[in-house]
């Protein structure tokens, strides 16, 4: 999967984002329980991989034969909900910070082994342009949405990227717009959460938890953010244990969970319709999303040229 984000990057595009990758969801509870179900961490990863494949599709009907996305490695178990703090020390200890921080080694030797940044090095300046236009449209057709938060975020109808979702989740326009406010609605009630008085009381008896072993941060945010993707294996362990065990005896792990809990369900309630299209729409890509990761679902245009010989 790693591949198509070194594609961005090289190709020095700006994809308007719809939201921050989420990590694994705690259980709905109250009012919550009325809406689908959340897809689970490996359902999201297979729906990622499908839109993956079907972009290279895209492309390829654009004349650009990007490799096959690899396999995603498996760096063991994923992590547990941490999405204010880790407060897992047995899990921290034992893996740090699971497959979000790698060893310097394992990040050099993705970035020397990854067929599509080889690609797209390849290019002429002309074909990396003219890629970029393929993959992201050219900003032509773009769909805007207003976001919980009040930012506007907006992506082109046109492309490969808007084009591999609409076939997957049946329609781009409804899914951009109800995926965008649901992804927001988690980052709004994150910040509120991170702001509410028993989580920046809690946050001062851990930052001097923290500190106290040598890491001056005023946030398990700044926390990582110090640490960063890449560390040696003792570090990263030094760092989340810190992270864990001073969110358990500051008070900030509980303080946490129920202000995530409370201002996502508030939030989840007062956007409710975009939430629940959101998730059905997931929800119902699965199936073809599987077919896809298998193989079993044919490329486009095989499929209409088969209808054309029947």
């Amino acid at each position: 999967m790693r591949g198509f984000g070194v594609l961005s990057v090289l190709l020095l595009g700006v994809l308007v984002a719809c939201g921050p990758a989420r990590e694994p969801a705690a259980p709905d509870a109250g009012p919550e329980r009325a809406l689908p179900r959340e897809v689970t961490a490996e359902e999201s990863a297979t729906l990622r991989r499908a839109e993956l494949v079907l972009e290279r599709r895209c492309m390829a009907r654009a004349g650009f034969d990007l490799p096959p996305v690899p396999e995603p490695a498996r760096t063991g178990p994923p992590p547990p909900p941490m999405r204010l703090v880790l407060a897992d020390t047995a899990w921290a200890r034992e893996h740090g910070y699971g497959s979000l921080v790698g060893t310097p080694g394992q990040s050099a030797a993705a970035r020397a082994e990854d067929p599509v940044e080889r690609y797209v090095r390849g290019l002429t300046p002309q074909r990396r342009a003219a890629a970029l236009r393929a993959w992201q449209g050219g900003g032509r057709d773009t769909v805007e949405v207003t976001l919980p938060s009040g930012m506007t975020t907006g992506r082109s109808t046109r492309g490969c990227t808007s084009e591999a979702r609409g076939e997957l989740y049946g329609d781009f326009r409804t899914w951009f717009g109800a995926d965008a406010v649901d992804r927001d609605v988690v980052s709004l009630a994150l910040s509120r959460a991170e702001a509410d008085p028993a989580v920046t009381e809690a946050l001062r008896d851990w930052s001097a938890c923290v500190a106290g072993r040598g890491l001056p941060h005023a946030s398990p945010h700044r926390l990582r953010a110090a640490l960063g993707t890449s560390a040696p294996e003792a570090e990263e362990i030094r760092y989340a244990v810190a992270e864990a065990d001073c969110a358990v005896s500051s008070g900030l792990a509980e303080a946490a969970a129920d202000a995530e809990r409370r201002h996502l369900s508030a939030l989840r309630a007062q956007y409710r319709a975009d939430v629940a299209n959101a998730r059905g729409m997931r929800l119902a890509a699965l199936p073809k999303a599987e077919r896809i990761v298998r193989g079993e679902d044919p490329p486009r245009q095989d499929t209409l040229r088969g209808r054309g010989t029947t």
